[in-house]
């Protein structure tokens, strides 16, 4: 088989004649130290925010929530999908204490508005006191139990795609100045070669298919499929290994004609 890819070692499988599982992944496992220390900082009230770039699909929040649990259990929130600039108030109120942490999963709705980014802008200042205000809609305040201030000692962690495919415009510049004032980590960056090396030290390396049940020969068939299929595979990411898995499991004699049906561009 042709390998696409420049980083992989030639050691044994039955599958390919390639091996996924020695290769060297110190810088990967450098970046995710890296996450790791700055969320333990955080669960001691010591880093004030945090932010994880990089393309979808490559485990960052499947990392900091594992950090978290670690952590800081009992004491964060992670929010995903929509949330209005008032929600962002209120859960920030009610994690405003030193070592609690939340979690704003790629909110583009929040980062597209400036009152939304003006919260976070407070929420995440170098200054040493955080004081974060809402000097509108009182009577909503009242009815949710929310103060028009308050002093903010705890932590925030931006996930984000932006820059990785997603829109950027207005909302990349937004992010631009958040970054300024908070510590920023990228865990991968957009080729598919680094984003192959991503799946393989998570799958190898952090077990992300544990819940399958699957064999050490399974998990490297699921990666050399991956590898072979690279450039008609949609988007080589987690959810590729994550829904191959599933179908290893469900369909073992099978599974690679499922997946050629089921996931691969059939007119690349």
């Amino acid at each position: 088989m042709k390998s696409t890819m420049n980083f992989i070692t030639a050691t044994s499988t039955k599958a390919s004649g390639i091996s996924y599982e020695h290769e060297n992944f110190s810088d990967l496992e450098q970046r995710y130290a890296s996450a790791e220390s700055y969320i333990e900082k955080m669960s001691k009230g010591s880093i004030r925010s945090l932010i994880i770039n990089g393309p979808p699909g490559v485990g960052k929040t499947y990392s900091v929530e594992a950090y978290l649990k670690k952590y800081a259990s009992g004491k964060y929130k992670l929010v995903a999908g929509h949330m209005t600039a008032l929600s962002l108030y209120g859960n920030l109120y009610h994690y405003r204490d030193a070592g609690n942490v939340l979690v704003l999963d790629d909110i583009d709705s929040v980062l597209g508005k400036i009152e939304g980014v003006n919260i976070l802008k407070a929420a995440m200042d170098t200054k040493p006191s955080r004081r974060i205000n809402w000097e509108s809609s009182s009577a909503m305040l009242s009815k949710l139990n929310l103060p028009s201030g308050f002093d903010f000692k705890g932590s925030v962690i931006l996930i984000s795609n932006i820059g990785f495919g997603s829109s950027a415009g207005k909302i990349g510049a937004h992010l631009d100045a958040l970054k300024d004032r908070s510590f920023s980590l990228s865990i991968a960056n957009g080729s598919r070669e680094s984003l192959f090396k991503q799946v393989c030290f998570m799958v190898m390396k952090k077990d992300l298919l544990r819940e399958f049940g699957l064999s050490k020969e399974q998990k490297l068939e699921i990666l050399d499929y991956i590898e072979s299929n690279i450039d008609l595979l949609t988007k080589v990411s987690l959810r590729a290994a994550i829904k191959l898995a599933q179908l290893v499991k469900e369909a073992p004699d099978n599974w690679r004609q499922m997946a050629n049906n089921g996931l691969l561009d059939q007119f690349a």
